[in-house]
């Protein structure tokens, strides 16, 4: 679990623990490392090459030969101070978690190697290589999946200009594969055949497809949705967000007119992304609130629920245990227990002893313990416990056994819990089966069971063919990847996996109907974009789309 406030303090508490080998570990990153700069190394988390027992070269691991052996989670700077024997991103790690697009520093799942949000970039550089768009091969950025993302959407074979439209041009499609692509129209502008791209501006009548150029402003007229635009004026609909004309206004947090296969509609960011219109701001794990990111139906999410908020702290012998988020913006308040027979010091019980004075009132220190430690307390074997269970680092109440369980969460140490909605089932028994399968996602349900792919995931992409249109296939309440009812791209025909929505030439529109000097086939069946009534057969244009 996140340690939030707290990340510089344990980093410097676990420094203590190492020997004066120069070596030193940087602080877990909050948005799960994908600073680059402030990564370490995925092979040990201190720079060392990792050997198949966990361990690095020799002289990181000298660190940890002696103290007590750290939780996941808890910060370190070698292998040695972890009872996983793996450090990785300045933090004690359940795993290896050599990938470079997962890490084991993401917010709310400090110590689980987690996969590196969409877009952020991995442990290192070289990881995910920038490589020409030419190739479609990776960008330098993740793809959310634990993998390298590929280009998507990317021209890797320019077009060529056939009348006021590019035609033939190649696109990645995010496989690693270049494909043919959708024709873009260029109207209310001509297609410069010099650069075979659409003029976004024009000096002269002959740059315009239809219309004469305003010279005074060098604009062509009005253009459609997904046209380039540099403001509200230059559109057919009355709306340009994103630098592209928008079937509705598309303002606020977490949405966007400019997505890949969804130009000029609005459609909101995925879940995980950050916000790019920087409206959902990080308030910081103390605050329970906002986290940067979106929600995936357009709004910020929070931080999720048993991130910590609020630091342990002592009250004489006792520990007040975390505060943790409940998940929709506050922080609870914490626990307490006992630490006797040992001793309550810097927000944690001790869990070991030199002198008597180490230990709590009435308790002797023999053989460097103050006697068999209660639940909660970190260990390192089930002897060293009254209850005779040493479960994810602490002395447990039981064998807490299962996914999605855990005995060492920040608020109940020692308390078999079950790991809260939308977390990282810390033992990875939960798999990411991946969005196609609508099945289980890597996260637990908060009952103890894995969660599955939200109901209304995009589990399949949109298609276009023989004139018929399939909207994107989405996960049911059964689990299942359901499509949508097809509709036909009448008048026009499809275009890649879409419908065209005005023509250039009479070749995108389904015969017998031609293409209009106005760029038009004729009127729109239900479920077509418009931005205007008058595009739409039902005499209806309602949030962008033709209504009954």
């Amino acid at each position: 679990m996140r340690r939030g406030a707290l990340a510089a303090a344990l980093v410097l508490a676990g420094l203590a623990g190492c020997s004066s080998n120069g070596h030193h570990a940087a602080p877990p990153v909050p948005d799960g490392g994908t600073d680059g700069s402030h990564d370490v190394s995925p092979h040990d988390g201190a720079g060392g090459a990792t050997h198949v027992d966990g361990g690095t070269d020799g002289s990181h691991d000298a660190c940890g030969s002696s103290g007590a052996k750290q939780a996941a989670g808890a910060a370190c700077a070698c292998n040695g101070q972890c009872q996983s024997g793996f450090c990785v991103d300045g933090v004690c790690c359940s795993s290896a978690c050599t990938g470079g697009c997962q890490t084991c520093a993401a917010s709310g799942s400090l110590g689980t190697c987690t996969k590196r949000t969409s877009g952020a970039m991995p442990r290192s550089p070289s990881d995910c290589p920038v490589q020409p768009v030419a190739t479609c091969g990776t960008d330098g950025t993740c793809d959310g999946a634990g993998a390298c993302h590929k280009y998507f959407g990317s021209v890797c074979i320019a077009g060529t200009c056939s009348g006021s439209a590019v035609v033939g041009a190649y696109a990645c499609d995010g496989t690693g594969q270049c494909k043919p692509g959708v024709t873009t129209l260029c109207q209310p502008y001509a297609c410069d055949s010099s650069k075979n791209a659409c003029f976004m501006s024009c000096t002269a009548n002959n740059q315009c497809s239809a219309q004469v150029c305003d010279f005074a402003t060098g604009s062509c007229g009005k253009s459609g949705p997904g046209g380039h635009c540099s403001g509200n004026d230059d559109c057919i609909s009355g709306f340009c967000s994103d630098d592209v004309c928008c079937n509705v206004a598309c303002q606020g947090a977490c949405v966007a007119c400019n997505l890949s296969g969804r130009r000029g509609t609005c459609w909101p960011i995925a879940a995980g992304v950050p916000d790019p219109r920087g409206s959902c701001k990080d308030t910081g794990a103390g605050s329970c609130g906002h986290d940067g990111t979106c929600d995936g139906v357009g709004g910020c999410a929070n931080y999720v629920q048993d991130v910590e908020c609020l630091a342990p702290t002592c009250t004489g012998n006792r520990l007040n245990t975390a505060g943790t988020c409940d998940g929709l913006g506050t922080c609870g308040a914490p626990g307490v227990r006992d630490c006797h027979p040992f001793r309550c010091a810097a927000g944690a019980c001790t869990n070991a002893c030199k002198v008597d004075a180490d230990c709590d009132t009435g308790a002797a220190c023999v053989n460097q313990t103050c006697g068999p430690k209660p639940i909660g307390h970190t260990c390192g074997a089930a002897g060293e416990c009254a209850s005779g269970f040493c479960i994810d680092g602490v002395c447990c109440q039981s064998a807490c056994g299962g996914a999605c369980r855990t005995c060492n969460s920040p608020n109940a140490p020692g308390t078999c819990t079950m790991i809260a909605s939308g977390n990282a089932d810390p033992r990875a028994v939960c798999a990411d089966t991946g969005v196609a399968s609508c099945g289980t996602d890597g996260k637990c349900d908060g009952s103890g069971g894995c969660e599955s792919y939200a109901v209304g995931s995009v589990c399949a992409a949109e298609t276009c063919a023989s004139g018929l249109y399939t909207p994107a296939s989405t996960c049911s309440m059964n689990g299942k990847c359901v499509a949508p009812d097809a509709r036909a791209c009448a008048p026009y025909v499809c275009n890649g996996s879409a419908c065209f929505g005005a023509c250039a030439t009479s070749d995108q529109c389904k015969a017998p109907n031609s293409c209009s000097a106005a760029g038009s086939c004729g009127l729109k069946s239900n479920g077509a974009s418009c931005a205007t009534t008058a595009e739409c057969s039902s005499g209806f244009c309602a949030q962008g789309i033709c209504c009954n």
